[in-house]
């Protein structure tokens, strides 16, 4: 088991609950990994609720996914298992070029169990690596925050061994990636672009909540 290098630098419990009071589909999620035992299955229900069919309708992959051994890709790290998963799904037409959200998302569904979520291979977009980036510091200063999820298999291995890293004891690794995806997508629609001016305004929300904790005995709600 790795050693954990640091704590998780984001209120997780905050923001998962953001996700869960604007997401509607999440139990399509959960009942796809219950109801389902097998990869394939678990991809062609799926499919639709991570948007991959935007850029894949599902039958351009399932024939190829249909002849895989996924126990073969589990057993390397995850940027290795990501990288080969891609290139076995190029060569054999499946996909047009090597990419990364894709493959993970499989290789997620083939990890994860009714009783556990793949730590090992979390479910990766966008908005999770944008929290990524940012909370390790992999930009700094005038330079903003990436466009789109990355491309580079071993940058989502570096991104796995950060979230299983971090990953609190006593909670799930679902409400973990559901806390970076909504902190993700909120830093990324900010008014402010550079990393530095999204750093000073988060600074500025935390000292304006503490301020009204100080003065008012509460931040949001006052409940009695």
């Amino acid at each position: 088991m790795s050693q954990r290098i640091s704590e998780p630098q984001i209120n997780i419990r905050y923001w998962a609950a953001q996700y869960e009071a604007t997401a509607d589909d999440d139990e399509i999620y959960d009942d796809a990994i219950e109801f389902h035992s097998t990869t394939i299955d678990r991809a062609r229900s799926l499919w639709d609720w991570k948007d991959l069919s935007r850029g894949v309708p599902f039958e351009q992959v399932e024939p190829v996914l249909s002849t895989l051994e996924f126990d073969e890709y589990l057993e390397k790290p995850p940027g290795d298992a990501v990288a080969s998963l891609s290139s076995t799904l190029v060569e054999q037409g499946a996909l047009e070029t090597e990419t990364v959200v894709a493959p993970a998302f499989i290789l997620h569904l083939a990890d994860s169990s009714s009783e556990e979520y793949s730590s090992r291979f979390p479910i990766f977009d966008a908005r999770c690596w944008k929290a990524f980036v940012f909370l390790t510091k992999r930009r700094e200063g005038d330079e903003k925050l990436p466009v789109g999820a990355t491309t580079s298999a071993s940058r989502y291995g570096e991104f796995c061994q950060y979230f299983s890293q971090t990953l609190p004891e006593g909670v799930s690794g679902r409400q973990y990636e559901k806390a970076l995806f909504m902190f993700g997508g909120y830093i990324g629609r900010l008014p402010v672009k550079t990393i530095a001016e999204i750093s000073d305004y988060l600074t500025a929300i935390e000292r304006n909540v503490h301020e009204q904790i100080d003065t008012a005995g509460f931040a949001l709600i006052d409940s009695p």
